[in-house]
């Protein structure tokens, strides 16, 4: 009796008659698992960046990896704008909200 494979990607069954190197169903299986390596080398080539500006201590750098709302360590990549500034939308409507209560107060 075969032993039952299932994709490394989504977790069902590989076809019966399956090469024993297969290990993905189908190719978007494929595809997706190649993107979900992609994103993770970036994730670590980001923190590997962030730690060695913070380990140099490189202020400038580190200002501009980190988001000034919150703190988060934000990477402008493929999915966000090269010159993003705030880690998200919620991060980015609060800053307003403090300039604006900060204007609001200097003119009263």
């Amino acid at each position: 009796m075969a032993r039952v494979r299932y994709c490394a990607s989504c977790g069902g069954r590989l076809p019966r008659g399956a090469s024993s190197r297969r290990r993905y169903c189908d190719d978007a299986c494929r595809a997706q698992a190649y993107r979900d390596r992609k994103a993770e080398q970036r994730r670590l080539d980001f923190l590997t960046l962030l730690g060695q500006a913070h380990y140099a201590s490189h202020r400038r750098l580190i200002r501009a990896l980190t988001c000034p709302v919150c703190g988060r360590a934000t990477m402008a990549r493929a999915s966000r704008r090269r010159d993003a500034v705030y880690c998200s939308g919620r991060c980015r409507s609060r800053a307003w909200r403090q300039r604006a209560s900060r204007r609001a107060r200097s003119a009263a």
